[in-house]
Order: structure tokens, then C-alpha cells, then sequence
């Protein structure tokens, strides 16, 4: 005996089973759009914390210049304006400055921006260690200032020659473009926007600071006497007291395997000043004294 067909169902029904099927589909996409908006949200910045060691030795070539596109523009400033003072000192001595500040600043927090929305990792083989950072930075700088990429007038460290931090401090020294700190206090000044400031190993304190204590020249790694330089960052902002000296600044940095590439802005004078428990040494960077400084930019 052959079955009985099943009746089909009644239009009307269809008609309101694809109307919710219908609606059910756009809801999903309208949470999703809501999703993703709440994820590009901006998130606040990070306190200042201990950062990885800097151990790199030296690696192959990797693109440094790579960068988030749609890069907003710097507000139009001229770009050559002598603005530093920077008095001789025994301890050596940063280039005379030529470019306008403040439009360095500004470009660095744009070149910031975009490579913190890129969430890098503290990855030494892909580039994105502190040294690494640097180097795009400084590669990326160039590129958004145009009297800093003009070959004729400023050089700067090779990524494949000049790989970790004491290779590029030891490059700042050679081409007379930096200045060993042994008074943080006394050398606050001197840290502007575009400085590359250089940190000691975490929890050691030093006096009577030497350039070969710093970098160890000709083998540029740690032992147990040389070779002290272990963080690089590079500053994007000051904030000064109504005297006029820098009493806090912000930087740019490769962090540490917890955190993405990002500014931070707790590197204070120290306790005395703000009082913050984290600022262990004057203008250093959570528990390393700050060692040294050079202008991200060196003349020819």
C-alpha cells in the first residue's frame, strides 16, 4: 500500500519562517558590528613596568619600516628650528639639534599609534624586540619627517650592523651623538621629544659610568663586568614644572613578553618629586637607572 504524501505546508507559514530566519541573520550581523567596535575601543595606557632583557645578538636582515597605513598627518610646523642648548660635557656630548621639537613629537605619537594598534610582541627574531622597536621608529621617522630622511644631512644605526642596544649606543657614541648619565637629576633637561634613552640592568645602580662599562665594545653582550646597557625606548613626550625642567616623559618602547609594543608614560623623577613606589631611579624605567641618552637623529 503506498503511503500518504505529507501535505505541504501552508504558505503563510513559509512566509513568516523566512521573515524570522531573515531577522535572526541581521541581528547576528548588528552584534558582530557591535563586537568589533568595542574591540577597536582604545585602551588606557600601561603603567611602567619591568621590561624584558635585552639579549640580542646580532641578526639577519629584517623589514623594520613596515608600518599601519593611514598614518594622519602632522599638523604643518616648519621643520628646521634650533631648538636645543645643549652645553658640553665631559661624559660626552648630544648633537646640536636642528629640528623643531615639537613637530618631532608629534610625528612620534602618530608613528606610536600606529604600532601599537599592530599589538606586536616582544619577539626578537621577527624584529619586534626593544631594539627592534628602535630601529622602526627610527626607520619610520624618516620617512614622516622629511628633513630627517635627507641622506645628505643626517645618518643613523644599521638594523643588520647596529642589532641590539649596546650596538647602537656604542654607534651614538662613535658618531658624537651622546651623553653617558650620571646625575639623572642634573641631566633632566636634555630629554626631549626624539631622545633615545638607554637603561641599565634591572636593580643595579652605578657611579663613574664609562662607555665601555655601558656597551662592551667590540663584543656588545652582557658578562659579568661590562656590557650594562640592557633597554632602549625612545622618548615621545615631556611634561615640565613651571620652573621649566622636565619632571616626567613619556616613551616609546618594545616591553617585555606580557605586554605589546606601547608607550608608557610613569617615568618620573623619582621619589621626592611624584613619589611614585615604581619610580625606583630618577627618570628610569621602573627598576633600571637610566645610563644614557642620544638624539634619535645624528648630522652628517
Amino acid at each position: 500500500m503506498a503511503l500518504p504524501e505529507k501535505p505541504a505546508l501552508p504558505f503563510f507559514i513559509l512566509l513568516a519562517l523566512s521573515i524570522g530566519w531573515s531577522s535572526c541573520g541581521g541581528s547576528t550581523s548588528k552584534a558582530a558590528e557591535a563586537s568589533n567596535d568595542i574591540a577597536a575601543a582604545v585602551t588606557p595606557q600601561p603603567k611602567a613596568e619591568p621590561v624584558e632583557e635585552d639579549t640580542t645578538a646580532a641578526e639577519e636582515p629584517t623589514d623594520t619600516s613596515a608600518a599601519t597605513a593611514g598614518t594622519e598627518s602632522a599638523p604643518d610646523m616648519p621643520d628646521a628650528t634650533d631648538t636645543s642648548n645643549n652645553a658640553n660635557k665631559s661624559d660626552g656630548q648630544m648633537a646640536v639639534r636642528t629640528v623643531n621639537e615639537e613637530r618631532l613629537g608629534i610625528i612620534l605619537d602618530l608613528i606610536s599609534q600606529d604600532l601599537e594598534a599592530q599589538e606586536l610582541e616582544y619577539i626578537s627574531s621577527k624584529g619586534q624586540d626593544c631594539s627592534g622597536i628602535y630601529h622602526k621608529i627610527k626607520d619610520l621617522v624618516q620617512k614622516k619627517m622629511s628633513v630627517l630622511g635627507d641622506k645628505t644631512k643626517f645618518h643613523y644605526p644599521s638594523f643588520t650592523e647596529d642589532r641590539n642596544s649596546r650596538q647602537i649606543a656604542q654607534w651614538y657614541y662613535d658618531h658624537n651623538n651622546f651623553h653617558i648619565v650620571q646625575n639623572a637629576i642634573a641631566d633632566r633637561n636634555l630629554i626631549t621629544p626624539g631622545t633615545v634613552v638607554f637603561f641599565g640592568r634591572t636593580e643595579e645602580k652605578y657611579s663613574n659610568i664609562t662607555i665601555d662599562l655601558l656597551t662592551n665594545p667590540g663584543k656588545f653582550v652582557h658578562d659579568g663586568t661590562n656590557g650594562k646597557i640592557m633597554h632602549i625606548a625612545i622618548v615621545t613626550k615631556v611634561e615640565k614644572d613651571d620652573a621649566g625642567n622636565v619632571v616626567k616623559y613619556d616613551m616609546m618602547h618594545g616591553r617585555n613578553s606580557r605586554n605589546f609594543a606601547s608607550r608608557t608614560t610613569a617615568n618620573y623623577d623619582g621619589p621626592g618629586g611624584y613619589g611614585k613606589a615604581y619610580a625606583k631611579f630618577p627618570f628610569g624605567n621602573w627598576n633600571q637607572q637610566l645610563v644614557a641618552l642620544a638624539h634619535i637623529e645624528t648630522p652628517k
